[in-house]
């Protein structure tokens, strides 16, 4: 997966501690039920994952007003108090991902002014209020630890006028033409997809008109000649990458004919992947024939 600098570094995850602008980092927490209380005030940073929090009352971050980082995934958390996040005016990532909370109240994640990079379930974030969507519209890189049950995301995504990132588990086997039509007015640059697909169909990443990475590595259940077709919405595009590695194992397509080729060649792309496939052969043809063969600056191949 390639991010950009900014994105990499305020998604990594590092858990179980605390720590300040000077990198001083405390024991572990485990099993807390509260928050706790020992850190710095200073505290830059706070890992909480996996512990038993269960309810996020008033003000409950009031003692670590700058924050920026905040992990409180895996915390049984069922409750969420509309004030919880006040005065976390410096907080820009915060990952919430398995915890139990079935509905969000309006404008809880309104006091995260700052709020950039946003880890949580794709069902949880669909149930967040209509009226308080103006919430999100600042973040810019998004993971999901699930996908649409329906088949087709949120429409929250419209309201995120400057997301650039999205990272998800697709939970279903197909991404459909209509999948995407919330991101019609999302300026999503990069977009990484996992699962366990088995159909992509043809006009799936037609509402993705900015997408200039796209990574759907690991599907052995794809089938290659009907997956490269769905690559013709980026006709003519200039793109960062194309990772299709790890992908088509099960159906025995080990050469890649020059018509078949050219749903790539179309493409201006500086990094392609397709390593990892089992393919054997592409056809002599398909190279002088591609289009933007002078934009390739690296291709993966094993």
């Amino acid at each position: 997966m390639v991010m950009t600098e900014t994105v990499s570094h305020l998604l990594h995850t590092i858990t179980g501690f605390c720590s300040t602008g000077v990198s001083r980092r405390i024991k572990s927490f485990e099993d807390l039920t509260f928050i706790p209380t020992e850190c710095p005030r200073n505290t830059s940073e706070l890992y909480l994952a996996n512990n038993d929090l269960d309810l996020l009352g008033k003000e409950t971050f009031t003692r670590y007003t700058q924050l920026s980082f905040l992990d409180i995934s895996d915390c049984n958390i069922t409750s969420i108090d509309q004030s919880a996040f006040n005065n976390l005016t410096q907080l820009k990532n915060l990952k919430f991902l398995n915890n139990p909370l079935k509905k969000f109240q309006s404008n809880v994640l309104a006091p995260l002014t700052e709020l950039r990079v946003l880890s949580i379930s794709h069902i949880l974030l669909s149930t967040y209020p209509r009226e308080s969507w103006s919430d999100v519209c600042r973040i810019t890189a998004l993971v999901c630890d699930d996908g649409p049950s329906n088949g087709t995301f949120s429409e929250i995504f419209s309201a995120m006028k400057n997301l650039n990132y999205f990272e998800v588990d697709y939970q279903s086997v197909v991404i459909h033409n209509f999948t995407f039509q919330s991101f019609k007015r999302t300026p999503l640059k990069q977009l990484n997809i996992n699962g366990h697909l088995r159909v992509i169909e043809i006009d799936a990443f037609a509402p993705l008109e900015l997408l200039s990475s796209l990574i759907i590595p690991n599907q052995n259940f794809l089938k290659l000649s009907k997956t490269l077709p769905a690559l013709h919405v980026f006709q003519n595009r200039q793109m960062n990458e194309l990772d299709l590695s790890n992908n088509f194992k099960n159906y025995g397509e080990y050469v890649i004919s020059a018509d078949l080729f050219a749903y790539i060649g179309n493409i201006c792309v500086k990094r392609l992947s397709l390593g990892w496939n089992g393919i054997r052969r592409i056809d002599a043809v398909a190279f002088q024939k591609m289009k933007y063969k002078h934009c390739l600056e690296i291709f993966k191949l094993k």
